[in-house]
């Protein structure tokens, strides 16, 4: 039996009768151990074990931590520190920020482009005539629906705008138009800033699945085959869109898109964020500051009370005659709108004292643009002044392939995806560019690997994007030599290679001297120099550039029997 405890009074009354635990009755808190037992290792002081968690093992996965009743929000971005309208007015109130935009705009749509066949493998790329007649018809369709994405637009005036959207809002939205089969007719830009994205219960984009027609729920509905039309469901292909976007219009959901309607492609999404950050966001602290500093220097031309210069009048004269004399003064150039830049009289010593405008542009200036042009990737050799040419030309060489390149890879992967969903997986969408962007450079680089056997002719031509040559000898390894390009072939033994294959095999070969060659022990052509034997008016050398080198300045090349 317990043995009871002595009751206690209480101010409520007397206390209920309660009994002491027994010796073997394991009592600990919060897991514990009880002060008579020894802790050892990890257990003193430790971790302990994690609370067990208290959601669904469902919720495993969640993309992000988002506000309950996410979709509920009328408005875009509502829980983003900064909106749409903003990011699109600060775009529009630094000059050089819009100069930017504008310009890196001119420089992608200026590249060539082409639909072809997609190709893997070291092989070249087949010739348009290889192709089979279905292959070139399908080019062909991709090709004109692209030439025009929609009626009203061309390529590149199409291109402009969803370029807009995703260097200033980084929300490119692109509607698309399809006739009473489903067949696309259209792909239109649309306002990105008027688009609300709808998450899951992952925190993601509603992704399309297959469906058996059976119930299911989703997004906190029970979808069946007579009311998923009129909750903003679709059925392509037996595969189910849920709403994936609303498109917002006098400030009301106006509209259930779904990702068979709407392609939309933020550049730079952020774990933790469902809208997209674009380079105006980045730099909108730096884009305010140039913004007040731009108005500063607009009222400078606009008001203002300092005059360009003072003149200093005898003391004795009273205020009515300083008066009268800056009347007289200024009537003498009556007629010219420039007022503000006549000198000022005032009573004093007769002296003349120019006044000190402030700078209109200083470092701190130069800094701000600065900061814009790495945001774009963009040379800022047009805003500031730069040491030499050599660093303006680098920068706008490193701002060009590093800023350029991403925005052709994400322009060919969105027009990728639209050729495989809605044409075929056969075919794809690439620029026609080479790395290299001075065209004189790529000229000389490309020359080179075709002349030195390194590349074949049409290796060269497919790095331009031009189609290949049908000839087989433009499909062989070749060098130029005075005679002409000869190609590489193989062979054993030195002594009857030809030029092409001793070329190949770094042989040595024998140029034999002009009459007019002056004998030297040592001369120079070029970059490169030669030991020729004066005594059998003779020279040995490797490589094709030797010899190129030497042809110029009349040495003859001669078999070398080694």
């Amino acid at each position: 039996m317990m043995e009871y405890i002595k009751k206690i009074m209480t101010l409520r009354g007397e206390a209920r009768s309660i009994t002491s635990l027994p010796p073997s009755y394991d009592v600990r808190v919060n897991g514990a151990r009880q002060q008579n037992q020894t802790s050892v290792g990890a257990d003193w002081f430790g971790p302990l074990s994690p609370m067990r968690p208290i959601a669904p093992p469902e919720v495993a996965g969640r993309a992000l931590d988002y506000v309950p009743g996410y979709n509920l929000a009328t408005q875009p971005r509502t829980y983003e520190p900064v909106s749409f309208p903003v990011l699109r007015a600060l775009a529009d109130s630094f000059d050089p920020v819009r100069l930017i935009i504008e310009r890196r705009k001119d420089q992608l749509c200026r590249v060539p482009w082409a639909i072809r066949m997609k190709h893997e493998g070291a092989s070249n790329r087949p010739s348009a005539s290889a192709l089979s007649s279905q292959q070139r018809a399908l080019i062909r369709e991709a090709t004109e629906f692209f030439k025009h994405p929609t009626p009203d637009l061309s390529f590149r005036a199409w291109m402009r705008a969803v370029l807009e959207d995703a260097l200033v809002i980084d929300a490119p939205s692109i509607y698309c138009e399809r006739d009473g089969n489903g067949n696309l007719i259209a792909l239109t830009p649309i306002d990105g800033s008027l688009i609300k994205r709808v998450i899951d219960d992952k925190g993601r984009t509603p992704r399309p699945f297959r469906w058996d027609g059976k119930p299911f729920t989703s997004l906190g509905q029970t979808i069946t085959t007579e009311n998923y039309a009129d909750l903003g469901y679709k059925i392509v292909d037996g595969f189910v869109y849920a709403p994936a976007y609303q498109q917002i219009l006098k400030n009301m959901p106006a509209a259930n898109l779904t990702c068979w309607d709407l392609l939309y492609r933020p550049m730079n999404l952020r774990p933790g964020h469902v809208y997209g950050c674009s380079p105006v966001q980045q730099i909108m602290t730096t884009v305010s500051i140039a913004m007040r500093r731009s108005l500063s220097q607009l009222e400078y031309f606009r008001e203002g009370n300092q005059p360009d210069a003072i003149m200093g009048l005898p003391e004795t004269w009273s205020p009515d005659q300083v008066m009268r004399f800056q009347d007289y003064f200024d009537a003498l150039y009556s007629g010219n709108l420039a007022n503000r830049r006549r000198m000022k009289f005032i009573a004093g010593d007769g002296k003349y004292t120019p006044t000190k405008e402030p700078p209109l542009k200083n470092e701190f200036d130069e800094w701000l643009t600065r900061i814009a042009c790495f945001a774009f990737s963009y040379p800022p050799a047009a805003f500031i002044s730069l040491s030499n040419r050599s660093i303006a030309e680098q920068h706008e060489k490193t701002a060009e392939e590093e800023g350029l390149g991403p925005l052709k890879e994400w322009t060919a992967e969105l027009i990728n995806d639209v050729i495989e969903r809605e044409f075929s997986e056969e075919i794809e969408f690439a620029w026609l560019e080479e790395q290299e962007v001075d065209q004189e450079k790529q000229s000389t680089i490309l020359r080179g690997y075709a002349e030195d056997g390194i590349m074949t002719l049409n290796e060269a031509r497919d790095r331009l994007g031009l189609e290949p040559f049908d000839d087989p000898a433009a499909n062989r390894l070749m060098v130029k030599t005075k005679n002409g390009y000869v190609p590489i072939s193989g062979g054993d033994d030195a002594e009857d290679d030809d030029v092409a294959t001793k070329l190949a095999k770094r042989a040595p070969f024998l140029m034999v001297a002009p009459d007019d060659w002056i004998p030297c022990n040592e001369f120079k052509l070029g970059e490169i120099t030669f030991f020729p034997d004066v005594s059998k008016r003779e020279i040995r050398v490797f490589g094709a550039a030797a010899i190129i080198v030497l042809e110029r300045a009349g040495w003859k090349l001669k078999e070398s029997k080694q």
